[in-house]
């Protein structure tokens, strides 16, 4: 059996009884279905909500644009013309390579303010190219599909949009 299909297979053989909780499990359940912590490896953390995984995505989404906007804003207010947008082309671009940075530990701006990040269905923390792929082009995808892709984590048992189960990843929260 190699390294990785040990792995995987551990996920699936969690234990009938949740360690933090004790109440009992459905074979194959990774998630308890109670206080929603990894069982077989608890110290992983716990589901994160649907609330709060928006709360991440709408952080994501308005960040970057409220910056820029606050500076064009102020820049106008000043007099500025042409430099007002280098600027917030500047801050955009400082915003995505910290975006970028943030990846490489699973994760997102929004993300980081909310104590949650993203890890494989392994239980491994996400890697980069799993992060771009699900940020940009699996969210693309469920946004595109009139964000049904996104509406599935509300109705999914362990809260997975399409763009988690096409990368095969969870978002959970950490202490």
């Amino acid at each position: 059996m190699t390294h990785r299909t040990q792995k995987a297979h551990t996920m699936i053989d969690s234990p009938a009884v949740c360690p933090a909780c004790n109440a009992d499990q459905l074979p194959g359940t990774p998630w308890c279905t109670h206080c929603r912590p990894y069982v077989a490896r608890p110290e992983i953390g716990r589901l994160s909500p649907p609330i709060r995984r928006l709360g991440a995505h709408l952080l994501d989404s308005i960040l970057p644009v409220g910056v820029m906007i606050l500076i064009l804003s102020g820049a106008t207010a000043f007099g500025g013309g042409r430099l007002s947008w280098y600027v917030a082309l500047l801050m955009l671009a400082a915003y995505v390579f910290v975006a970028l940075l943030l990846f490489v530990q699973g994760t997102t701006p929004g993300k980081r303010l909310l104590h949650m990040r993203v890890i494989k269905e392994t239980g491994d923390n996400a890697t980069f190219l799993t992060m771009l792929g699900r940020e940009w082009i699996g969210k693309w995808i469920s946004g595109a599909l009139l964000l049904l892709g996104y509406l599935w984590i509300l109705f999914d048992r362990e809260n997975q949009g399409l763009h988690d189960k096409l990368l095969r990843t969870y978002v959970v929260e950490h202490r």
